[in-house]
């Protein structure tokens, strides 16, 4: 699909209306906004098939990652990837869309909101980035998990150390944290994954733009809001995941933290997470 300067990759699962008696009616619209930032929309698969039963779900490459077209470097920021966001749905017709967003994909959902809030019905925010967080808030979710090595590999890592040396003590420490007792196999969904190195290194080098949602962002977004967060989440801690709901002072805002879940409430607690979603869209008013 044609957006602005490049082609954006998509998926679709669900039919967006369904027959009842002698109606169609029209099923919620789920946009998907990956990770990374620089994954792709196939960490979503195979889970989110679970809601392709009540909902449209519709999984996008953001620019720069997966299928898409990587663009310009400089435009690898959360604006653009948020107005980009507006412009797919515009080319496609998708009205009202509720926009679900996993770690840095939940601080582009929440970007768009802002931008555009007469285009979003609601925000699913799941392990999400731009939580209010201190460093050493998640140092301490590190060491819990992992002892003293895991909080000094995760400390040079966050604090943009980018020897060789860091780098190894970070994938043989900390990344492994992101997940819960509870995950799956997170080496073979990483593998088939198409990941674009080079938006994580511009994410870590500032180039998207301030990680933080503030309190000028938060008080634009005007739909209601879930936020899922894993107990267990070193890199987007429960605690911040509640001071963003606090934030959030112009919507209706739900908080559901996950015991024994880490980053990825979706990988690891799909069940309950789908369930908390499911009553979200039943009860979003009608627009």
């Amino acid at each position: 699909m044609a957006v602005a300067d490049v082609s954006l990759y998509f998926d679709v699962e669900g039919c967006g209306l369904t027959a009842q008696g002698d109606r169609m009616l029209a099923r919620p619209t789920l946009l998907l906004l990956h990770g990374g930032p620089g994954a792709d929309h196939s960490l979503f698969k195979p889970e989110f098939s679970l809601l392709a039963d009540v909902a449209q779900v519709i999984y996008l490459d953001q620019r720069g990652s997966g299928r898409s077209d990587r663009g310009k470097p400089e435009l690898w920021t959360w604006t653009r990837w948020a107005d980009d966001v507006a412009a797919f749905c515009e080319a496609l017709d998708i009205r009202t869309p509720v926009l679900v967003g996993s770690s840095s994909g939940g601080r582009v959902a929440v970007e768009c909101a802002a931008r555009h809030p007469g285009l979003v019905a609601g925000l699913v925010l799941e392990s999400t980035l731009g939580v209010p967080t201190s460093l050493d808030e998640s140092l301490e979710v590190f060491e819990r998990r992992g002892g003293q090595v895991a909080r000094d590999a995760a400390a040079r890592h966050l604090g943009g150390d980018t020897s060789p040396s860091a780098a190894k003590a970070w994938a043989d420490h900390g990344l492994p944290l992101y997940a819960g007792a509870s995950d799956g196999d997170i080496a073979s969904r990483m593998a088939r994954a198409l990941i674009n190195d080079e938006v994580q290194a511009h994410f870590r080098a500032g180039g998207c733009g301030p990680a933080e949602v503030n309190a000028a962002l938060a008080t634009a977004v005007a739909c209601p809001t879930l936020i899922l967060a894993g107990e267990d989440d070193p890199v987007s801690p429960a605690p911040a995941a509640r001071r963003l709901a606090t934030l959030l002072t112009s919507s209706a805002t739900q908080v559901e933290v996950l015991a024994g879940v880490g980053h990825g409430v979706f990988r690891q607690a799909p069940e309950k997470a789908f369930d908390a979603v499911r009553t979200f869209l039943r009860n979003l008013p009608t627009r």
